[in-house]
């Protein structure tokens, strides 16, 4: 069979929610059709969900080699290497994706991540300012934002952020307030 069967026997497997022939086929299409980077891109997100991320992150560099400004991709590369505590290189991938596509709130996010993970705090609100400017109901962001705030003893900072909080997401506000023990009633620590 030609990669392109192969490959939409693949899609098939998943819409029925086949996970194990899809990553066979998409397999075939890699035998087949090495530069494949459909195929090796599903073929990674498959083997990042089912905890194979050394594998997965091979793909997605596959990917890379023949789409190298593909911004999602690197994302996706940045986020394994956080899972794996490679805070260092997941940056620099991180920062290389927001260079291609400034708009991936996402990556913001994991640029803040890695930078507190690194303890470098100051450097990671920027980059959740960002994240939370490109996505402004993410109560993620918001969150870790006013947990870096509140460890930089910016406690005013975190006021308004519980506050914006507030206004869409009461469970995170109260996670919030729990973390930092601040509260709209109460004047900052």
């Amino acid at each position: 069979m030609k990669p392109g069967v192969h490959y939409m026997l693949a899609r098939f497997w998943l819409m029925l929610g086949l996970k194990r022939p899809a990553m066979t086929s998409f397999e075939d299409v890699l035998r087949l059709d090495p530069g494949h980077a459909g195929a090796a891109g599903a073929l990674g997100y498959l083997r990042a969900e089912s905890g194979d991320s050394s594998g997965a992150m091979d793909l997605f560099r596959a990917v890379l080699r023949v789409q190298p400004r593909d911004a999602a991709m690197l994302f996706n590369l940045g986020y394994l290497l956080q899972k794996e505590n490679r805070h260092e290189e997941a940056l620099s991938v991180l920062k290389e994706s927001v260079a291609i596509n400034p708009a991936l709130d996402r990556s913001w996010f994991g640029i803040g991540l890695s930078c507190v993970a690194m303890d470098r705090r100051a450097e990671s609100i920027p980059a959740f300012e960002r994240a939370a400017e490109l996505q402004p109901m993410n109560p993620h962001a918001l969150y870790e934002l006013g947990i870096q705030h509140h460890a930089l003893g910016q406690h005013d900072q975190v006021h308004k952020i519980i506050f914006r909080l507030s206004q869409f997401d009461p469970k995170v506000t109260a996670q919030l307030q729990r973390a930092t023990g601040i509260n709209p009633g109460r004047a900052a620590a």
